[in-house]
């Protein structure tokens, strides 16, 4: 998952280039094929390619950096321009002044509605390219389909259909141990969730503990199974005769259970997904959000969130964790933890069981001597019984320095 992960003392995030005046580079010999000049100003039309920006230009396929769209929003019209180091970009520009009784011949018809007329197109619409990271970035809250599909047991039912003994060792290196939970073991889960895209930006192999990859793994094996199987050839009786049945895109086994489980999977990894998207979109608007799903071999599924709004100067950055964890003997419980600047920790929590809050009230005190040993203060610990109260979202995201605002 994409995050800036100052604040968890994580590797950081590359950030996106910051291109000056807004300016878009191109390549030297594609601007001498099209016969740019320097102050030129020619119409261009922009479309999004499975999710990825592309500008139309004389027939020329120009890819656009995702952070370009908010600047070509306005307009399709680019001032070419001839950078000090001798290159060549296209910049954005107001349409020129033509004279009445000339005519406008655009060098590109357009192929899409303009990202202006995008953002006033009713949703039913909406291209489905713009529709796919307009869902991503506003899925509404609701159960998380990746908690469903990491609970004990049910993952491992369907990799057992797979007979795929590497995806079933994969998934045991994923999966946690309650009863023997390191600061290290942590660690690596969270490198593994910030997403191969980091590493990879960083000249790294992608990471094994990457969850999205695995899942990613999962979902190919269902829909291409291993032809070496035992079980890649089945013969399925009519009612009449016995015929040799071809296999399907969910591959020889396709009963309800396979079937339910590649949704499951479709949903878990849009999950993911739009979780990377408002990351990315939490950048844009200065702040820090990421969320990931901690499994356990022998527990319930852990989620976890970490996020950090943006301050005024004379303010302490404030870091806030939120944890919750279901399981038979404690029940559900929350936990939000607020660090503020790099020592100074308030905590709240909700638990359902009157048990486990009383319990977590007499040895609140030795929570507190552990975080004094590791150099945190503890100033206050505020222990609920009872669910946490529905709260607004904690991040709602404006669409703004990254797609189109959708909400327009």
């Amino acid at each position: 998952m994409i995050i800036n992960a100052d604040a968890l003392g994580l590797p950081r995030l590359p950030q996106p280039p910051v291109l000056e005046a807004a300016q878009l580079p191109i390549a030297t010999p594609i601007a001498q094929e099209l016969g740019l000049r320097d102050g030129q100003i020619v119409q261009a039309s922009l479309r999004l390619t499975g999710g990825q920006p592309e500008l139309i230009l004389k027939g020329r396929i120009i890819h656009v950096p995702v952070l370009m769209l908010g600047h070509l929003a306005p307009t399709v019209w680019m001032k070419v321009v001839q950078t000090p180091q001798g290159g060549w970009a296209l910049q954005p520009s107001a349409q020129p002044a033509v004279p009445a009784h000339q005519a406008i011949t655009p060098l590109s018809a357009p192929m899409t509605p303009s990202l202006s007329q995008v953002a006033s197109m009713p949703p039913a619409m909406l291209p489905a390219a713009y529709s796919r990271m307009a869902n991503l970035l506003f899925r509404p809250p609701g159960p998380s389909d990746v908690t469903q599909l990491f609970r004990p047991g049910t993952l491992d039912a369907l990799l057992k259909t797979l007979a795929r003994p590497d995806l079933q060792a994969q998934w045991r290196s994923l999966q946690l141990s309650m009863a023997q939970l390191t600061p290290e073991s942590l660690s690596n889960a969270l490198a593994g969730a910030l997403g191969a895209e980091v590493w990879l930006a960083r000249g790294m192999r992608a990471n094994a503990a990457d969850p999205k990859l695995f899942l990613r793994r999962v979902a190919q094996a269902i829909q291409v199974p291993d032809k070496n199987a035992s079980s890649a050839l089945q013969r399925v009786e009519s009612d009449d005769d016995a015929d040799t049945v071809a296999p399907s895109p969910l591959g020889d086994q396709e009963t309800p259970s396979r079937a339910n489980g590649f949704t499951q999977l479709q949903h878990a990894i849009d999950e993911m997904e739009s979780a990377q998207v408002q990351a990315i979109q939490a950048q844009a608007q200065r702040e820090v959000l990421f969320r990931m799903t901690l499994p356990f071999v022998d527990a319930e599924p852990v989620e976890l969130v970490f996020r950090r709004e943006p301050r005024s100067s004379d303010q302490l950055p404030l870091l806030t964790v939120n944890v919750h964890s279901r399981s038979d003997m404690f029940g559900p419980v929350w936990l939000k933890t607020q660090l503020e600047g790099s020592e100074q920790i308030d905590l709240t929590m909700w638990a359902e069981k009157s048990d486990v809050a009383a319990a977590a009230r007499q040895r609140s005190s030795e929570l507190g001597n552990e975080l004094q040993k590791a150099g945190l203060t503890m100033r206050s610990f505020k222990i609920v019984h009872g669910a946490r109260p529905q709260a607004p979202a904690d991040f709602v995201p404006t669409g703004r320095g990254l797609v189109v605002d959708m909400s327009a």
